[in-house]
């Protein structure tokens, strides 16, 4: 399930000049960068352009305002408009590509992956099964409640959600939860750090930042632009979606062998951490790297 990455490098303006094309979403939020301090260059991952698999250039570090959004017992109400989703980089993986206009209608949107404490509520009540204990770092039994659930197949995050009265989100809801209308590889900007995020600590090494997932909401420096936070790394989410190798403007599939999963995890690499990366899993998939969160339509 090995995807490449896509990194694009922004300048400030051009950050604002997309905000201004999003149309409907630019009317919801104002963007601003700023470089972030020169202090955080101590992270592993934080000057490290030889992890940059297109060979492009370092990237710029930058830091995105956040945007007011309407909350509610712990979601986050997006707004609706016009976006692009993917990448339009050519040595983006084909699966990312081509990048496209979507219309995205309003929703709500979890402000942190599902946790351990919430699941347990659900496997209590009889609505949810025991997560797979398909390894030793699998989070479920590991003693806190605050951790992200791990180790669980789509339909167990399926179940989940609709016992939450609320349901898994497609991808397209997911990927405008992470970057609205910036093409920015990062919810929070451009490089990969392990201030923002819990994944590997680079492309060549099996060593993550952490080991294992961080509990929700420890990184704030690595929230969305909407405050949506752990989108990337900690653990890759389930979507509603099939997957589909090749992007179309068509209709999601409705049936498949795969569900879509997205934002990589803490045994993920940076490149399989992005905004645009699409990984997938079967119905059998239920690794520690693999959690999930909610979606609600209006």
């Amino acid at each position: 399930m090995s995807r490449r990455p896509s990194l694009v490098v922004m300048s400030a303006a051009a950050l604002v000049g997309l905000a201004l094309a999003g149309g409907a979403w630019a009317t919801n939020f104002s963007v601003a960068a700023a470089a972030h301090d020169e202090s955080e260059s101590a992270d592993p991952r934080s000057t490290a352009s030889s992890d940059n698999p297109y060979d492009e250039p370092a990237p710029v570090r930058m830091g995105l305002a956040r945007v007011a959004v309407q909350s509610q017992e712990g979601m986050l109400r997006l707004p609706g408009g016009r976006l692009t989703v993917g990448s339009s980089n050519p040595k983006a993986p084909a699966n990312e590509r081509p990048a496209r206009s979507v219309v995205v209608t309003p929703f709500w949107i979890d402000r942190t992956e599902v946790t351990v404490g919430a699941y347990r509520a659900c496997v209590e009540a009889g609505a949810c099964a025991l997560p797979a204990r398909s390894s030793a770092t699998c989070t479920y039994g590991a003693g806190e409640d605050d951790l992200p659930v791990s180790c669980v197949h789509w339909g167990d995050a399926e179940a989940y959600c609709r016992f939450a009265k609320k349901r898994l989100p497609t991808e397209i809801e997911w990927e405008a939860a992470a970057r609205g209308t910036l093409a920015v590889p990062y919810p929070w900007g451009s490089v990969a750090s392990c201030s923002n995020a819990v994944t590997l600590l680079n492309e060549r090494t099996g060593r993550s930042c952490a080991p294992r997932p961080a509990p929700v909401g420890s990184h704030p420096s690595g929230d969305s632009l909407f405050g949506v936070q752990d989108l990337s790394g900690n653990v890759e989410e389930w979507t509603a979606d099939w997957y589909v190798e090749s992007l179309s403007p068509a209709p999601s599939p409705r049936s498949g062998a795969a569900h879509v999963l997205r934002g990589g995890g803490w045994l993920s690499p940076p490149s399989l951490s992005r905004t645009t990366t699409r990984d997938w899993g079967s119905a059998m998939e239920s690794g520690p790297n693999v959690g999930f969160r909610c979606a609600r339509s209006e």
